[in-house]
């Protein structure tokens, strides 16, 4: 019995904290963007924090009973214990506790450095399980070398605490082991830099990483402490009252869970997962937990899943068009196509004559680049190279990627279909499977020499993003290849174009060349001789903002290094270059910062540049997508344009100078490991209406023109929803979806 209500108070004191937590992620959502009242979302974040603070005591209750048999006392009870032990334990005591600290703290280290090794290598779940055993055979060395040095450092123990009886005080020998533990910490966050560079202790310079939240961490150590605390304040009042409070504490919110796993407001759980540090890993635990058909998808939590036997059938199921049933629980089965696959445009009427000369092709990205660059109207000159081709070429106004991260946007930028079409594994960064025919096979299959040229880890051969090259060059690699974001890179991915280039073996016939530029993406570095783009921005993120501009101003000025070289070339006149991002980045909008989980315009808008000789000058101001890239590539390469691509050209806009039509733009993330199913269809006069679709029946909608910020949903409307979900589900009902279940992150 005494068991039992130990255990008891263990979960009652749980749940304690679990409130305390609770209300502070409530407080968040009533702050957010999409507020929500704090009646409103206490008691579902409390019902989904219950679980997670029930299983949490359910091993640490035990576990505290077998380390105090005869109940539970305070850490000074069992220090004053500890210190008036028999001389002989307390010895034994004071040093195997400081070499336990020191053991672990060596585990840490070393097991960070596999770490980066080994998840590095683009196979999580291999290299998960293989960093899991390495980690615990690990783990066994250390303890075993701890208890093996223990019994020479207790005899020294011994000798010297005659002269310093401190020396046989477990607690201060520990003590010191810890402050050990944080200088060694400390210095390791000082000298590393954030991708855990910096000698052997650099490992830590990742916690100085900005998007690194370890507001979970700190919510699960208060939980922890209050599941260790109540059994000693409740064993010392009155039993029946102690057991009566206990069981209140802990039947009030496990009631609440069985409330919400049926009435959880899909709008409420979405900005959970947007804002709830603690409670969005409650709610994929809690979803996770009630998948029935293990599909990914649960009918409870507000996670959608319509028919929880059917695995076939879910919010991130493909929709068959026209079978009568509703695969993705959308609402309505997916309807059968109107229109042909795919619609051509027709060219406008004052379009010009097209290439009419074999030419050669440059095609540049560059890694998180917004839109704010000079011929997209930034003020800060940031841009000066790519202003001079902006000048000499054709602007598109609203150019949109295909996805808000690298492994799901420039794959299938260079594949011609949208990220959900592709033939891919589940990874964060995917491998794009050898069944994919990539642009560079097609150029190479018609005789064009191809090269590529990057810094980026994920463009190693086992990603697939290599498919159909000649030539790809991977020298502007951080040494050891791994994922570095603090390594100046766009210095020596021109030096490798500039190499290539200037060897007449790849220049004498036509070529395509593809550079892909990395130094804009976070970790923002500084670089001498930038300018200052500060400015009067005197806000928190003014700094960080600056940082960026001066990453963008340095990417600048190495691709102006290459554009001056072709220019200069004698086949320069006979080079079209393109140059675009392949996402934006976000800067506290949205209350986010980065990209890859959502689609906002900040993270899928992109500059978009198009030179071909002979083309004049101008802008496009209607929406256009990365979809349309491939087409674009091949109509100026004079090579056929197949009718499995999903695209249409962009030459018409091109050599056209008005009367530009409008095209609807599909934005296509599919469900990964860190990001939920994200699709964006945009219809309408640009900038258009925004349907976001986020799995299942949840939607928002935005109006561009009266609401660029994308802060009022219009979803609740139904007279604005009809037609642009008619017309989006018309459109997926075009394209050939492919479901790929998410691979776990290690």
């Amino acid at each position: 019995m005494r068991f039992l209500s130990r255990v008891l108070f263990s979960i009652a004191g749980s749940m304690f904290g679990a409130c305390a937590i609770a209300l502070a992620e409530a407080l968040l959502l009533q702050r957010s963007l999409e507020p929500h009242p704090l009646r409103e979302s206490l008691g579902p974040l409390m019902a989904l924090l219950a679980p997670m603070a029930t299983l949490l005591s359910l091993g640490l209750g035990p576990l505290l009973v077998m380390l105090e048999p005869h109940g539970p006392r305070t850490p000074w009870e069992h220090a004053h214990d500890i210190q008036t032990a028999p001389l002989l334990e307390r010895t034994r005591t004071a040093a195997i506790a400081p070499l336990m600290v020191l053991g672990l703290l060596l585990h840490l280290v070393v097991t960070s450095h596999l770490a980066r090794v080994l998840l590095g290598e683009g196979k999580p779940a291999e290299s998960g399980a293989l960093l899991a055993l390495s980690s615990a055979g690990l783990l066994v060395l250390c303890l075993a070398a701890a208890f093996a040095l223990a019994s020479p450092l207790r005899k020294l123990i011994a000798r010297g605490a005659g002269a310093v009886p401190q020396l046989a005080d477990p607690v201060t020998t520990t003590t010191m082991a810890l402050l050990v533990t944080v200088f060694v910490i400390a210095v390791g966050v000082s000298r590393g830099d954030t991708s855990g560079d910096g000698g052997v202790l650099g490992v830590f310079g990742v916690l100085k990483r900005k998007e690194l939240d370890l507001r979970p961490l700190v919510g699960i150590l208060a939980i922890a402490g209050s599941a260790y605390l109540a059994p000693i304040l409740l064993t010392r009042s009155r039993q029946g009252i102690a057991v009566f409070c206990a069981i209140l504490c802990t039947a009030a919110p496990m009631s609440l869970v069985l409330l919400t796993a049926t009435s959880l407001d899909p709008d409420l759980a979405r900005g959970i997962e947007r804002t709830a540090p603690l409670g969005k890993t409650g709610l994929a635990i809690a979803r996770k937990l009630t998948d029935r058909d293990h599909d990914g998808a649960s009918r409870y939590f507000a996670g959608g899943d319509c028919n929880d036997r059917d695995p076939n059938i879910s919010p991130n199921a493909v929709d068959i068009p026209g079978n009568g049933i509703d695969e993705d629980c959308s609402g309505a089965d997916m309807p059968v196509p109107v229109v042909p696959d795919k619609p051509h445009t027709p060219a406008p009427a004052a379009a010009g004559p097209r290439v009419t000369r074999n030419l050669n092709l440059l095609f540049i990205t560059v890694d998180t680049l917004r839109v704010d660059v000079g011929f997209m109207g930034y003020p800060k000159p940031v841009t000066p190279n790519l202003d001079k081709l902006a000048a000499e070429g054709v602007v598109f106004d609203r150019a949109y990627s295909l996805a808000s991260y690298t492994g799901k946007s420039i794959g299938p930028m260079m594949i011609g279909l949208y990220p959900s079409e592709t033939k891919r594994d589940g990874n964060h960064f995917n491998t794009y499977f050898p069944t994919n025919v990539f642009a560079a096979e097609r150029m190479k299959d018609a005789g064009i020499h191809t090269m590529g040229a990057t810094s980026l880890w994920y463009f190693a051969p086992w990603s697939g993003l290599n498919q159909g090259f000649d030539v790809w060059d991977l020298s502007a690699r951080p040494p050891g290849g791994g994922d570095k974001d603090n390594y100046i890179t766009s210095d020596k991915i021109s030096d490798a174009a500039l190499k290539l280039l200037q060897d007449p073996n790849h220049t004498k016939d036509r070529f395509f060349m593809w550079l892909h530029y990395f130094d804009p993406h976070a970790e923002y570095l500084p670089h001498p001789g930038a300018p200052s783009f500060v400015g009067d921005d005197k806000s928190g993120g003014a700094g960080t903002r600056a940082l960026y501009d001066g990453e963008v101003w340095f990417t600048d000025r190495e691709i102006g290094r290459v554009l001056d070289y072709v220019r200069e070339q004698p086949w320069g006149k006979d080079t079209a270059i393109i140059v675009t991002a392949d996402h934006g980045e976000a800067f506290n909008d949205h209350n986010m910062s980065w990209h890859g989980r959502e689609i906002w315009e900040s993270l899928v808008r992109v500059p978009l540049v198009v030179y071909v000789p002979g083309a004049p000058p101008h802008h496009v101001p209607p929406k256009r997508s990365h979809i349309d890239l491939v087409p674009t590539f091949l109509d100026t390469l004079r090579l056929p344009i197949p009718d499995d691509l999903q695209g249409q050209s962009l030459l018409d806009d091109v050599f056209a100078e008005k009367d530009f039509p409008e095209r609807d733009v599909l934005v296509d993330m599919p469900e990964g490991p860190y990001n939920g199913l994200r699709r964006a269809f945009i219809q309408g006069p640009t900038p258009g209406k925004k349907l976001v679709h986020l799995g299942g029946q949840q939607y928002q909608l935005f109006d561009l023109a009266a609401d660029p910020g994308e802060m009022q949903d219009l979803s609740k409307d139904p007279e604005a929803m009809k037609p642009i979900l008619d017309a989006y589900n018309q459109k997926r009902a075009s394209t050939k979806e492919i479901y790929v279940r998410p691979i776990p992150a290690p």
